[in-house]
């Protein structure tokens, strides 16, 4: 048999039909996976860049009606809207019941509230309103709660009044803690302890204390005087000092009630008596006294004890 015949190669393709078709091209699988990246960052790229131009329009714009006030217009407009709309429905503050206060003036809390004729009772800014209630001389606290769908109530706890405070020539009233309340109307305080000095109304604990222990006894202390920023000075009303100590002061209030109650030390002929060393009293008497008690010493009678 004789060997089969093989066609030669034709190069740079096949020839079909008479006609050479070209070789397909090989393209490699990194080179299709690069181009696709190239791709994709072109159109990460794109969605960037107009994401960036859509906030960066939001901002201006946003900057821009902001400054212009639109925002602030728009936004009163609107509340204006809702306020009528809630105000025809019948919401508006119809009554304010307010309780607790003596000596702030119905009028004082009114004009704080600063309430107008058909007000919306929804849109009553309440922290602001508390803060101006107060604000009132004698107001310590507030509350302040809508009761719908017509009402508001006030509820006020004042301070309590524990001295009347001299500085300077001037009254004040102020609470156990030192906190000035006011210094209008005074004169209706004149049974509290009258405390003179700078720094006095800081240091009312222990005077009160003194107060709380004897009573009666404090009822005769006409003022007391803080003396140097340390200690305390009390005025009789009849006229006799008590000087009491830096520290121990109760312990001299408490001599001085027993002197009072043994010997009526305080209805005797002096001007002061010094309890400022412990263990030692000394008493000043008055001049009056000072001479009658010298004649009797050079007519030979007896000399008297406090």
């Amino acid at each position: 048999m004789w060997p089969l015949r093989q066609k030669p190669p034709v190069k740079g393709g096949k020839k079909v039909s008479g006609k050479k078709v070209p070789a397909k091209k090989v393209v490699k699988r990194g080179a299709k996976q690069a181009q696709s990246l190239i791709w994709r960052r072109r159109w990460d790229l794109l969605i960037r860049a107009t994401s960036m131009a859509v906030v960066c329009f939001g901002v201006v714009t946003s900057i821009y009606i902001w400054k212009s006030g639109l925002l602030k217009e728009w936004m009163l407009e609107a509340g204006d809207t809702v306020d009528r709309q809630i105000a025809e429905a019948g919401y508006t503050v119809g009554e304010v019941r307010i309780r607790g206060q003596k000596y702030s003036t119905l009028q004082q809390v009114r004009t704080a509230l600063a309430l107008y004729d058909g007000q919306s009772i929804v849109s009553l800014d309440i922290d602001e309103m508390l803060r101006r209630v107060e604000a009132l001389p004698w107001v310590n606290e507030a509350t302040i709660v809508r009761v719908m769908p017509d009402a508001l109530e006030v509820t006020i706890t004042e301070h309590t009044a524990a001295a009347l405070w001299q500085v300077d020539e001037q009254l004040f009233l102020i609470t156990a803690e030192g906190h000035i309340i006011t210094d209008q109307n005074v004169e209706s305080f004149t049974d509290l302890p009258h405390v003179v000095g700078e720094g006095a109304q800081q240091n009312l604990a222990g005077l009160l204390a003194m107060k709380a222990t004897y009573p009666a006894l404090f009822t005769r202390v006409k003022s007391a005087i803080w003396v140097g920023g340390r200690r305390w000075d009390l005025n009789f009303h009849n006229g006799v000092k008590i000087k009491l100590p830096e520290k121990g002061s109760d312990l001299a209030w408490e001599q001085l009630y027993q002197y009072e109650d043994r010997q009526k030390i305080l209805s005797k002929k002096i001007l002061m008596i010094d309890l400022r060393l412990h263990g030692k009293t000394v008493v000043r008497l008055t001049p009056e006294e000072v001479k009658r008690r010298k004649l009797l010493a050079e007519s030979g009678q007896a000399e008297e004890t406090i």
